[in-house]
């Protein structure tokens, strides 16, 4: 069923200002309020008298509304002062850290791969070779697997190499349909699983950063293993009639540039400048022609210091996908959204199509020394084709808010956040990772 309401960028622009009005008024009466004349300095006529009933009155709705708000994150702000009084996070820190700070071991949790650990060792054979790597594993045999070797320098003062590989196993997961308006309860599951391994040319100047690569993946669809959902390959006659493209998997070779270029003022918990990045990428299936296609990725953030660290966040992100000559797109490839692939408030990968835009809004405010907390607004859909079909209706939306962790260095440590979306509410935790790329 359609979302019929105002469009996406009037409702994010409408925000941003009721957010920047707000924002400015608490400021401007906190600066009254220093300068306040004592009460009985002034004449009677302009002493304070405090709300009049009718105006406490007019105030209660918005307080009803906000109590619930102001409860959480005063609790998490309570959590936050607890747990930094023990210095639980410091010293689990400096136990997982080497004397010589270039061997960290990191334990991790994200909500698409399981819990695990990243491991990170600097100078490894030389000086400025970095390596890589992550384990993840999950219920029914899920595993997510990572290494890489990078050397920024290796090459020369601005240019070096990466080469990575990495395994996934994902045995349950949703699929719903192709397009903006799939439907929740034709769910179905299937099993995910991929092997790739990538090359890449790297060269930074200043900053920007340059990546040029190959890729090799080779990728298995089978039934899945959650029992209480009908698997992909037993339901596309019944729900896909159409047909869905990629359903054994293929091998593929692909050539990605990427560009990044950012001006933010940190990389933990940026307050100023903003974060462009553009990527290319040119897929074709090894051993047939029934799959090649084309894909262009934008993604831009911006960050606004507002006041008494107070930051506003803002993100665009698009991706348009063709197809080459012709070569169809495996259903996998195609763009999404859901979860950790933006509109936190649906389920992972909840809509697919060839294209997709999104945008979101966040408005953070530093509680702690190493605690943020956050409310965010995004709304996004995906198209079959964004630049001819183009519309603003049937846009979804999602909100919620959360606490962000964060370590002595700027790095992430942990999130807990709430998002609400038309379908369900979720709640989401990453360990030592970020949720929803924001």
């Amino acid at each position: 069923m359609s979302e019929k309401r105002m469009n996406g960028p009037t409702l994010v622009f409408v925000i941003t200002l009721i957010s920047v009005l707000n924002f400015g008024n608490s400021c401007l009466a906190q600066q009254k309020e220093k300068r306040k004349i004592p009460s009985r300095q002034l004449p009677i006529e302009e002493r304070d008298q405090g709300d009049s009933f009718i105006e406490n009155l007019g105030e209660l709705p918005g307080d009803i509304v906000t109590l619930p708000f102001k409860i959480v994150f005063k609790g998490l702000g309570f959590a936050a002062r607890i747990i930094d009084h023990h210095g639980v996070l410091l010293r689990v820190s400096d136990w997982l850290t080497s004397e010589d700070e270039k061997t960290k071991v990191r334990p991790s949790f994200t909500p698409g791969s399981g819990g695990g650990f990243a491991f990170r060792r600097n100078d490894i054979f030389k000086r400025g070779m970095d390596f890589r790597g992550s384990a993840y594993f999950g219920v029914r045999t899920r595993r997510n697997l990572y290494a890489g070797l990078r050397d920024s320098q290796l090459l020369s003062s601005r240019f070096g190499l990466e080469a990575a590989g990495f395994y996934a196993r994902l045995p349950d997961e949703d699929f719903f349909g192709i397009g903006n308006n799939a439907v929740a309860e034709r769910e179905t599951n299937y099993l995910y699983e991929e092997r790739n391994f990538k090359f890449d040319l790297l060269s930074k100047i200043g900053r920007n950063r340059i990546a040029v690569g190959i890729s090799y993946s080779n990728t298995d669809i089978k039934k899945g293993r959650d029992p209480n959902k009908p698997t992909l390959q037993d339901s596309v006659d019944t729900f896909f009639p159409e047909g869905i493209p990629g359903l054994t998997g293929a091998k593929m070779w692909s050539f990605q540039i990427k560009f990044y270029h950012h001006t933010r003022n940190e990389t933990g918990h940026p307050t100023e400048g903003g974060e462009t990045f553009i990527a290319y990428e040119f897929s074709d299936q090894i051993g047939g022609e029934s799959f090649a296609y084309r894909k262009f990725t934008l993604d831009l953030r911006r960050y606004t210091n507002l006041f008494y660290k107070r930051v506003l966040a803002l993100r665009f992100r698009a991706e348009i996908t063709n197809r080459f000559q012709n070569g169809q797109i495996p259903f996998y490839r195609l763009a999404a959204l859901g979860g950790q692939f933006g509109l936190r408030g649906y389920r992972p990968v909840r809509f697919r199509d060839r294209d997709a835009m999104l945008g979101g809004i966040e408005y953070r405010w530093q509680v702690h020394t190493w605690a943020i907390a956050y409310g965010f607004f995004e709304e996004g859909r995906v198209f079959s084709d964004m630049l001819e079909d183009f519309s603003f209706d049937d846009f979804r939306y999602t909100f919620g808010g959360g606490l962000r962790f964060r370590g002595q260095d700027g790095g992430l440590i942990a999130v807990l956040e709430i998002a609400k979306s038309k379908e369900q509410i979720r709640l989401n935790f990453g360990l030592n990772t970020e949720i929803g790329r924001f």
